[in-house]
């Protein structure tokens, strides 16, 4: 028997209604995602390392001519493989380049806010919770070499917390982050090219099958990031959509 589902704060008394409701979500959502969105300017870290006298010119030039030939490669990656530079001084640089401080990441083994944000989504923007606060329901967060804001307020609207960003060493991150697959954490699903027309239906028929009391919605850059949560714990889901 359907006792009622939440959509964010509003409250569905039928699966028809809860169909309707995530239609109207999904909507703003999926226009939101229509948006271009402004890229704020950075110093480069090859300038930002020779300011601070790590590295000279010649030096940033064998690089800059390296990563030509494999522009997948981060710069600071290539600085370090050429002895130029340690990745404590890339970290410390990339911290600087973003204006947060720098997390060291101790002990053995991965908190357990890492179980808070679905593992691929940590996967694809190589991000991990480190720590939260329950009494400040404040989340601080880790990121490897790019810290990206369509990301944290994806997590602080679909989780209701604050947050803190910092950079941490870019190897012991995604180490972590490898580790966290084997942690116990919620279920989570990819479904990829859903057309935007059946997300409403694909949704409901997830959320009624789990008994869901309360589904929450989110966009993450090109994906739209949906958590239900009921009787039955929390469940994840990405989805990226396709125009058919």
């Amino acid at each position: 028997m359907f006792s009622g589902m939440y959509i964010g704060q509003d409250r569905y008394c039928s699966p028809a209604c809860v169909h309707d409701g995530l239609a109207v979500e999904f909507q703003h959502l999926l226009y939101r995602r229509k948006a271009f969105l402004r890229r704020q300017h950075r110093i480069p870290i090859g300038l930002l390392l020779m300011s601070r006298g790590e590295i000279d010119g010649e030096t940033l030039k064998a690089a800059l001519r390296e990563q030509k030939n494999s522009p997948e490669v981060k710069l600071g990656r290539i600085l370090i493989k050429m002895g130029a530079v340690t990745e404590g001084q890339v970290t410390s640089a990339v911290a600087s380049q973003w204006s947060v401080p720098v997390f060291r990441l101790n002990g053995q083994h991965n908190p357990e806010a890492a179980a808070l944000v679905p593992f691929a989504l940590m996967e694809r923007y190589r991000i991990l919770p480190v720590h939260f606060v329950k009494q400040r329901n404040h989340l601080h967060l880790a990121f490897a070499d790019c810290i990206d804001r369509t990301l944290i307020y994806a997590i602080e609207q679909m989780l209701g917390v604050t947050t803190e960003s910092s950079i941490a060493p870019e190897s012991e991150l995604v180490r972590r982050i490898g580790m966290a697959a084997n942690q116990q954490r919620p279920a989570e699903y990819m479904l990829n090219s859903v057309p935007e027309g059946e997300l409403p239906g694909i949704v409901r028929g997830y959320a009624l099958r789990l008994r869901a009391e309360q589904i929450k919605a989110t966009l993450c850059n090109d994906q739209v990031w949906v958590r239900t949560e009921g009787r039955s714990g929390v469940t994840h889901f990405l989805f990226g959509i396709s125009s058919g």
